[in-house]
């Protein structure tokens, strides 16, 4: 995750590209954007260290108010989890008394003692029904809307939706405590079983039977940060990690198979014949796939074995123009830019279509959303643009300026630049 958009234009403190106002002073975060676009880099230019010096190498404001992420959040330990459950039975049980043996002592609970038993009728069982509901009722309401019992507030636990780590909500609740009771049909011991699940879950979040079936999770607050009390903006949720990518793909349509960017030649031993200039792998064509329109030769290649194969057909590698822009991954690969194209995790062409190029990052791609960025060419010049990424797109110029893109503002990048998706880097460079 990106630390910080951009500066707010009001007090200059870093605003998530996430939220809607600065979290510091309430400034809509669209006027930090529209002045950031007005001003170029001006408006998140760091401080110099003097007059006339250069602005201090990685600068960045101290932020405010530090943000929530996911992985920040830890699970309560299945000890502290049993000892709240406890002191809410203890809590329960002196309320019940509480309210029972005044009755009891004023008569208003009458009881007959048969042999070994006592009996309660009329009246009286009803009070002792509503009196033994009574606690149960407002530990479901309480961890449903201000996420704890009194026991997990003791304890310094708190429960939350796993999708959005906000409240659980009443009917999540419910879902939660029906499981229990429905495993205590089984034998009158299955409601222990699901107590005891958070202990083999294999997603290390102590997450029970109960929880994965009402889609909560019990964290703990004492330890980690609390998501309930997260400000505007401050709760930042992670994508889920998507499936290994095996190479960066670069061409075609989704039923395509994907391209591999072409790296450069090895070095070869001196000879007469003039060494030959750094070529790439063509990438305008894919096995299996024709475009509509071509010619026989061409419609009838063979498929490819493979459908996940990074092999191109064609006649060998081909020498790029000078002047034509390329970027070079951070894992080595090396994309000419020569059409329309976007770049992601697992892009998808606009519009569906089948002329762009796909460049589908390999590695960990954990920041970097599924179609990230956008690039083309408009009078002869290679322009990026962000798609409304999560974790926005910055482009850092030669001279060590950078500017964070807004989604759909497209920029002109030259050889030299550097343009940061996520985490991840990419090197914009010439072939000449």
């Amino acid at each position: 995750m990106t630390d910080a958009g951009h500066p707010c234009v009001q007090c200059g403190s870093p605003v998530p590209r996430n939220a809607q106002f600065c979290l510091v002073c309430g400034t809509p975060a669209s006027a930090a954007r529209s002045q950031s676009a007005a001003l170029g880099s001006v408006a998140g230019q760091a401080p110099a260290a003097g007059p006339g010096s250069a602005p201090i190498d990685g600068w960045r404001p101290d932020p405010a108010v530090e943000p929530i992420r996911e992985g920040d959040l830890l699970p309560a330990g299945y000890g502290r989890r049993v000892l709240a459950f406890l002191l809410d039975g203890v809590f329960g049980t002196v309320l019940w008394l509480v309210i029972v043996l005044p009755l009891m002592a004023l008569g208003v609970i009458a009881f007959q003692v048969e042999e070994t038993a006592i009996a309660f009728t009329g009246p009286s069982a009803v009070l002792l029904l509503v009196a033994s509901v009574l606690y149960p009722i407002v530990s479901l309401l309480m961890q449903a809307l201000p996420g704890f019992s009194p026991g997990k507030a003791l304890m310094g636990l708190r429960i939350v939706r796993l999708d959005t780590l906000g409240r659980v909500g009443i009917l999540h609740m419910l879902l939660r405590w029906l499981v229990v009771a429905a495993a205590s049909l089984v034998f009158l011991i299955g409601q222990y079983v699901v107590w005891l699940s958070p202990l083999w879950d294999a997603s290390k979040m102590s997450r029970g039977w109960h929880d994965k079936l009402a889609g909560t999770w019990v964290i703990d607050v004492k330890a980690g940060p609390n998501p309930l009390k997260a400000r505007p903006g401050q709760l930042v949720l992670e994508e889920s990690e998507p499936a290994p990518v095996p190479d960066a793909r670069a061409s075609g349509p989704r039923n395509a198979a994907p391209v591999a960017p072409a790296t450069a030649p090895a070095p070869v031993a001196p000879s007469a014949v003039p060494p030959a200039t750094e070529s790439f792998a063509p990438i305008d064509r894919v096995p299996g796939f024709a475009p509509e329109g071509a010619g026989g030769a061409r419609a009838s290649a063979p498929p490819a074995d493979d459908f996940e194969s990074t092999r191109l057909s064609g006649s060998g590698p081909v020498s790029v123009p000078a002047g034509v822009i390329v970027f070079r991954l951070d894992t080595g690969e090396v994309v000419p830019i020569t059409r329309h194209g976007v770049l992601g995790r697992d892009p998808v062409a606009p519009g569906g279509d089948a002329s762009d190029l796909l460049i589908a990052l390999q590695g960990d791609t954990l920041s970097v959303s599924k179609t990230h960025l956008e690039f083309g060419l408009e009078d002869g010049r290679v322009w990026v643009s962000d798609r409304g990424s999560t974790n926005g797109t910055a482009l850092v110029r030669g001279d060590g300026v950078e500017l964070e893109l807004d989604a759909g503002e497209r920029v002109r990048v030259e050889s030299g630049d550097r343009i940061r998706v996520g985490t991840r880097v990419l090197q914009v460079e010439g072939s000449a």
